[in-house]
């Protein structure tokens, strides 16, 4: 089960979002190493926690620490007990694949728990620091990561330009409707932007063309999942999970700007080279 960075809860709890304990911290810190060629994932980092009462709770199995970890392409949605301390957790044998999401938490291992720390914000009454067994007491900061192969494909596999007649010239049309993403143009535009990708000059397109298409692609996979099963769907969505990137509520110049390395850069290099 995902815990969504937005619940609110009727006790304390530990976490960086909801300032119920002072100054203390529960952190998480994870790398994810892989093997693409093997299909091997494996975490490895360290969970952190400095709240004494809650070490305590967790060490007299009064509490169970651990790490909530969900893929919604393979179904896992997991809790692994660990605790505090440093963290090796295997996710090979495709386990997970696209999007991994991995919180940490700990939460209660019996029924009627009080909660004690002395760190805990003074307007919680008693009777709301009593929690039950599964109960959430604590929570580090939500951590992605990006699994399988699809985040190294290039932008360009997924991209097709294509002749259309109904296209008018000078201008393009985008269809989202199969497996690449075909940009739609008039003959004489599509005789020169062929010629021109296979010229020096080629990176000219990536501002005057790509920029505003993959910006166009953005808008659309923000705006509906309906092309979540095109191909060209899931490397977008992998490449913008693997830089960071928020679909949703990002701003898609920022982001598609990201996705093509900087292209007016690319645009500036390319009449250094000319004019040189």
């Amino acid at each position: 089960m995902r815990i969504k960075p937005t619940a609110s809860f009727p006790h304390p709890v530990l976490a960086e979002s909801t300032g119920d304990y002072a100054d203390r911290k529960f952190q998480l810190s994870l790398d994810v190493q892989e093997d693409l060629g093997a299909a091997q994932a494996m975490l490895d980092g360290s969970m952190t926690l400095d709240d004494p009462f809650i070490s305590a709770l967790v060490s007299a199995g009064h509490a169970k620490a651990g790490l909530m970890i969900t893929c919604q392409e393979t179904y896992l949605d997991t809790f692994e007990e660990f605790y505090p301390g440093n963290i090796q957790f295997d996710l090979s044998s495709g386990k997970v694949r696209g999007t991994v999401i991995v919180r940490g938490v700990v939460v209660s291992a019996k029924d009627g728990l009080e909660l004690k720390s002395g760190a805990i914000n003074s307007e919680f009454p008693p009777e709301a620091r009593v929690v039950q067994t599964g109960d959430i007491i604590a929570l580090t900061e939500e951590l992605r990561f990006e699994a399988g192969l699809e985040k190294l494909a290039p932008l360009e596999s997924i991209f097709r330009l294509k002749l259309h007649e109904d296209v008018a010239e000078g201008v393009f049309k985008i269809d989202l409707e199969n497996e690449a993403i075909e940009i739609l143009v008039a003959p004489g535009l599509h005789g020169f932007l062929s010629l021109l990708r296979r010229q020096p000059m080629k990176d000219t397109l990536l501002s005057s063309l790509f920029l505003p298409v993959v910006m166009s692609v953005l808008d659309a996979m923000r705006s509906e999942d309906a092309y979540a099963d095109r191909r060209w769907y899931g490397v977008m969505s992998a490449r913008c999970n693997a830089e960071g990137i928020d679909i949703k509520n990002g701003e898609l110049a920022d982001a598609a700007q990201k996705l093509l390395d900087a292209p007016l850069g690319s645009l500036h290099r390319v009449f250094e080279r000319v004019s040189g």
